[in-house]
């Protein structure tokens, strides 16, 4: 039987790979997964990894030496890594499985070397791309801004790709009536007039929550039944709930930490904001489109791909809060354009679906394989 192998540095990352596990499995293929902890997915083997985000951890070198191991005795025919450091980990651990065939993809979901980004992300990531060309039969792109620099750049033997995300199951993200909404926002105690600003993402200081809250006590001059929901959990959790206390607007935020239930959270906010630093594309910003609501995002890459201007939503930049908050202010008052935007979003997610992208991805597969 044909095997496959995923490679990542986080374990929550499986739950992305599901589906492309499932089309492996549709192809009788042997399908396992290493990552650090137990992932999700329909595999035959997890296997418990250490691999750590930072190039510098000795971790690392463990975990080269093991995933060598498990690559070479199960003789894999495919090697999918995704994230940056399992992505390193699994091309240095497949140099002599290459040699006796194996293929190996990297998808890369947030490059750390962009224009713009530091002189030393340049040196140490770029540096380390470049080493591991030799090494990769395959680069996958989830964003315009890395397509075209893996393209420029020639980050792989063969070609690169680029897909639109890991895609949205939009039989679970999908609108709902009024009715439907007024009532999920009861059980979260929310008002049916409340404007409600949605932010699903981690608590870590690329996701920029301190920029958002700082903003509301300008908002709540103009829109004084406004409601903030954070969805996600991380060390700065804690932090951001001290800030909103500081401020004395604590009452007008929800601080939901980890959920499971993002499909309703979506379904009950009338707009989605992300202040994010730095995205590879933003999965939080398609599912909420993908229940209607507009977008307010950072112009970074990545977000630039899903949101377009006065169509999605808006971009506003990092370094002008004023823009951010005339934004949404403008989505509160003016309803036509809310409400034409909002069904323009409905019909533009369709565009992220995961069948769409499995599809695409199986297309990728074979052909890097050699079956077409």
């Amino acid at each position: 039987m044909k095997r496959v192998l995923f490679v990542t540095n986080h374990p929550g990352f499986s739950k992305f790979n599901k589906p492309y596990m499932e089309w492996f499995k549709q192809q009788g293929w042997i399908v396992d997964n290493a990552s650090p902890g137990a992932g999700v997915g329909p595999v035959d083997n997890q296997y418990n990894i250490s691999i750590h985000r930072s190039p510098f951890s000795f971790d690392n070198l463990k975990a080269i030496f093991q995933l060598r191991k498990i690559i070479n005795e199960n003789h894999y025919d495919l090697i999918h890594c995704h994230t940056e450091m399992g992505g390193v980990c699994a091309r240095l651990a497949a140099i002599q499985a290459r040699k006796r065939g194996t293929k190996v993809i990297y998808t890369s979901h947030n490059y750390p070397f962009y224009k713009g980004s530091s002189l030393l992300s340049w040196l140490v990531f770029f540096t380390i791309e470049k080493c591991l060309y030799p090494l990769t039969d395959a680069v996958i792109a989830i964003n315009s801004e890395d397509y075209e620099l893996m393209k420029r750049h020639r980050m792989a033997l063969g070609k690169a790709y680029m897909i639109d995300g890991v895609g949205v199951n939009l039989k679970r993200f999908s609108p709902i009536s009024l009715n439907e909404k007024i009532t999920l926002r009861a059980d979260f105690g929310i008002g049916t007039n409340e404007f409600v600003i949605l932010y699903t993402a981690q608590f870590i200081p690329r996701k920029n929550h301190a920029m958002l809250i700082n903003t509301v006590p300008t908002l709540l001059k103009v829109i004084p039944n406004l409601r903030i929901v954070f969805a996600g959990s991380g060390v700065l959790f804690d932090k951001c709930k001290q800030l909103a206390q500081e401020l004395g607007i604590k009452d007008y935020f929800l601080f939901l930490g980890e959920r499971t239930d993002i499909d309703t959270i979506c379904r009950i906010s009338d707009i989605h904001v992300s202040t994010s630093k730095l995205e590879g594309q933003g999965i939080n910003n398609i599912e909420a489109m993908a229940c209607g609501c507009p977008l307010v995002v950072s112009k970074v890459r990545g977000h630039r791909d899903v949101c377009k201007e006065g169509r999605n939503g808006f971009l506003f930049a990092l370094n002008k809060p004023q823009d951010l908050v005339a934004s949404i202010i403008k989505l509160y008052q003016d309803k036509e354009l809310y409400t034409k935007i909002s069904e323009q979003n409905k019909v533009d997610a369709q565009k992220f679906s995961v069948e769409r992208e499995v599809s695409e991805m199986g297309k990728i597969y074979k052909e890097v394989l050699g079956y077409i």
